[in-house]
């Protein structure tokens, strides 16, 4: 009567894949026939459903497996004169390892609600202004009444105000906003990181500075064609900023 000698082993194995390996059946009449099955629940059951397709050899390279899962593996034998009496293995557990990244990929991983993703360059967080006695709606554009630091105040205005920074994004839990709520919005022009050679105050326009440093910085009374754009974070010298770039149809200058 055909039974497998020793419990399979395993020889290799990484995130997703692995190499497992058995010694031959004695004890029976041979030749002997094998058939490798797995499964993720123990006790394994050998069936068509946990049955390893085409692994009929005494080594099994096993590979698409999921990483830092428990895999457990059975050997199954079969003599020739014992066509209805098969001898299984013990079983093999195999715990493949974590999943290796690529530093340039991210993870695919299931998600249960949001993905708190890097915010978007060209969205900033605004307060409406305690001075609003209406309130302010999803797609509204909004103009910057205190730029003094800490979250930017803003009072609604129309689209073609001079200097309006953007409307206001659509949010799920609230369609309304009054004064003392917090919105975001999104600002016109495409957005750059540059290195403010001054400080100054949120909203101001952004001239070159050409000086052995160079860089940028808050302009101060009539600047002339200097102006790149303007700040919608507090810049900081030396300290590298969001500078929305000037479009033609964006106008900054008073």
């Amino acid at each position: 009567m055909a039974y497998l000698v020793a419990t399979p082993s395993l020889s290799i194995k990484t995130d997703k894949t692995a190499g497992v390996v058995s010694t031959g059946a004695s004890g029976g009449v041979g030749p002997y026939t094998y058939q490798w099955y797995r499964d993720t629940a123990t006790p394994v059951t050998p069936g068509a459903g946990n049955l390893v397709a085409g692994a009929t050899a005494l080594t099994l390279n096993d590979s698409g497996l999921i990483p830092n899962t428990a895999y457990y593996y059975v050997l199954r034998a079969l003599d020739t004169g014992n066509a209805d009496d098969p001898k299984d293995s013990n079983e093999l557990a195999v715990l493949t390892n974590p999943q290796t990244l690529s530093p340039n990929q991210f993870d695919l991983q299931p998600l249960v609600g949001k993905l708190d993703m890097a915010p978007n360059l060209n969205d900033i967080a605004v307060q409406i202004d305690a001075s609003q006695t209406t309130p302010l709606y999803a797609g509204m554009w909004v103009n910057i009444v205190d730029s003094t630091g800490g979250i930017p105040k803003v009072v609604g205005c129309t689209a073609n105000t001079d200097g309006a920074l953007g409307p206001i994004n659509y949010d799920v839990k609230s369609r309304s906003f009054n004064a003392g709520d917090r919105a975001e919005i999104s600002i016109a022009g495409n957005c750059m990181y540059l290195m403010p050679t001054a400080s100054g105050a949120r909203g101001a326009q952004a001239v070159m500075d050409i000086t052995s440093g160079g860089g940028v910085k808050p302009a101060t009374g009539a600047t002339g064609s200097t102006v790149v754009g303007w700040f919608p974070d507090k810049p900081a010298a030396g300290v590298p900023c969001r500078v929305m770039l000037s479009t033609p149809s964006f106008k900054l200058d008073s």
